[in-house]
């Protein structure tokens, strides 16, 4: 894979939200801006969101759920790793 160095002009809020992901992943700069990118292009379409939703239904209607509590709490301990 070769690599092509370009200029971004980037707002003084996103370089330092950037600056701020790349010190707590413990990445440089330019890994953090290039797995955004990737991220950008990784979105799921349109259908993919579909085929999840029915999934999720079908999966709801046969009881195969989990108490909310138990599903809060697992999302605050991920934002609280996130965070440290």
């Amino acid at each position: 894979m070769t690599s092509l160095q370009i200029t971004l002009n980037l707002s003084p809020e996103v370089l330092e939200r950037l600056q701020e992901a790349a010190e707590a992943r413990n990445l440089s700069l330019d890994v953090v801006i290039n797995d955004a990118i990737q991220d950008y292009f990784d979105e799921p379409t349109k259908e993919e969101i579909l085929d999840t939703m029915r999934q999720s239904l079908r999966e709801g209607l046969a009881g195969q759920v989990r108490p909310v509590d138990e599903v809060l709490a697992e999302l605050k301990a991920e934002l609280d790793a996130n965070q440290s």
